[in-house]
C-alpha cells in the first residue's frame, strides 16, 4: 500500500505546461506551469471563496428576506406586539366573562363569587 501512496503523491507533483497560442499567428500568449496539486488547491480555494461570498450576500443584505424562514426585523417586531396585545385581550375577555357570569348567578338568585375580578 505504501508504494501506491508514494506513486500517487509523486503524480500530483508532476509539472505540466499550459500554453495559450493565437490560432492564426501561432504566437504564444500565456504559458503556465501547473501541477495537479496546484490545480486542485486553486479550484478548492475558489469554491470556498465563492461559498463565503454567497453566504455573506445572504446574511448581510436584504436578499435574506427571500430565503424561507428569515423575515425582516419589522415583521418580527410587529408579530411580537400583536402577540402581546392578543394575550392581554384574552385576559380582559376572561375577566369580563367571569364578571358577567357572576352577575348572571346573582340575578338567578344564587350566590355571587366573593371576588370575581381577582380570579383569572
Amino acid at each position: 500500500m505504501e508504494p501506491a501512496k508514494k506513486k500517487f503523491i509523486h503524480k500530483l507533483r508532476y509539472k505540466y505546461r499550459l500554453v495559450l497560442i493565437n490560432d492564426e499567428s501561432f504566437e504564444e500568449k500565456i504559458s503556465f506551469k501547473l501541477t495537479p496539486m496546484n490545480v486542485f488547491v486553486g479550484f478548492s480555494s475558489a469554491m470556498v471563496l465563492f461559498a463565503i461570498l454567497i453566504i455573506s450576500l445572504v446574511f448581510f443584505t436584504s436578499v435574506r428576506e427571500f430565503v424561507p424562514g428569515y423575515t425582516d426585523t419589522k415583521t418580527k417586531r410587529n408579530l411580537q406586539e400583536l402577540l402581546y396585545k392578543t394575550d392581554s385581550l384574552e385576559r380582559v375577555l376572561k375577566t369580563k366573562e367571569l364578571y358577567f357570569q357572576n352577575i348572571s348567578n346573582i340575578m338567578k338568585g344564587g350566590e355571587g363569587l366573593s371576588d370575581s375580578l381577582a380570579r383569572n
